[in-house]
């Protein structure tokens, strides 16, 4: 499981589709997976799914009482890394507010709330409905050694894999600066109320297809809009980062020290 913006869907479509010896769930299938596990036979069956804050406790819980043996894997990325991450998608999606609006440090009214990206909780929620501990595996680490990171997993899960068949190119190519000024600027100007994403389930897949599509033509427009159009201010600052990273600093480093006690040949997040 992943935090989401640590890497998730490279290792899903990239990574686990070669294990050999287990067999593998795509995170479009997650719900099927009581099926494949229920199902049993000889081979551990792996399955990975990145989730957001407010539905990973209730996915944990889900899939514990399915399947309370499991061994979860947990990938996590530095917060002011992570946030920055999950920022620009918002931008890309056309939800564009200013950073500080979208998580408030000082007095948590952003749009996501400060709780949103403590980690260590996270921890906490998979130590309470597993009988094992979860293995914490840091971004960090696989930015430095992509090859070791998956060997890591491999070895963890009980697959093998010919490392020929797997592409350690990045996953996501980086949009641009001007492009996502240029996003930023379309929501300025025809501003949308936000929605929490209920309703029917059609309803959903054509909200995330037209905002999908929204994107893709405001990327292709960004290439190539003047740049006096566009407002020179930055999408997020330095400052603003560092704040962030200084805030979240003991959540950091207490999912440090639990991966140095749990998972100590990996010299997790040094």
């Amino acid at each position: 499981m992943g935090a989401g913006r640590a890497a998730s869907r490279w290792l899903q479509e990239r990574v686990f589709p070669h294990f050999r010896g287990v067999r593998y769930v795509p995170r479009t299938r997650f719900r099927q997976s009581a099926k494949v596990v229920r199902r049993g036979g000889d081979l551990p069956v792996l399955v990975s799914r990145q989730l957001g804050y407010r539905e990973f406790t209730p996915a944990v819980e889900w899939f514990a009482r399915l399947a309370p043996a499991a061994r979860p894997i947990l990938v996590l990325r530095r917060h002011d890394e992570w946030l920055r991450s999950v920022y620009l998608r918002e931008i890309k999606e056309l939800r564009y507010v200013p950073f500080g609006a979208f998580i408030d440090i000082e007095r948590d009214e952003g749009v996501r709330p400060q709780s949103s990206a403590l980690f260590r909780e996270r921890i906490r929620v998979l130590e309470d409905h597993f009988e094992h501990r979860p293995l914490v595996l840091f971004f960090d680490r696989l930015v430095a050694d992509p090859r070791e990171f998956v060997r890591t997993i491999a070895d963890y899960v009980g697959a093998s894999y010919d490392e020929t068949d797997i592409s350690f190119r990045p996953s996501n190519r980086s949009y641009r600066d001007r492009q996502y000024r240029f996003l930023r600027e379309v929501r300025r100007r025809w501003p949308a109320k936000r929605s929490a994403e209920p309703g029917p389930a059609a309803l959903r897949w054509l909200r995330v297809r037209g905002r999908r599509f929204a994107w893709h033509a405001g990327v292709a427009l960004g290439r190539v809009v003047p740049e006096r159009m566009l407002s020179s201010d930055a999408l997020l600052t330095e400052a603003q980062l560092a704040r962030s990273r200084a805030f979240y600093e003991t959540d950091w480093q207490a999912c440090v020290d639990y991966a140095r006690r749990h998972n100590p040949r990996l010299l997790a997040g040094d």
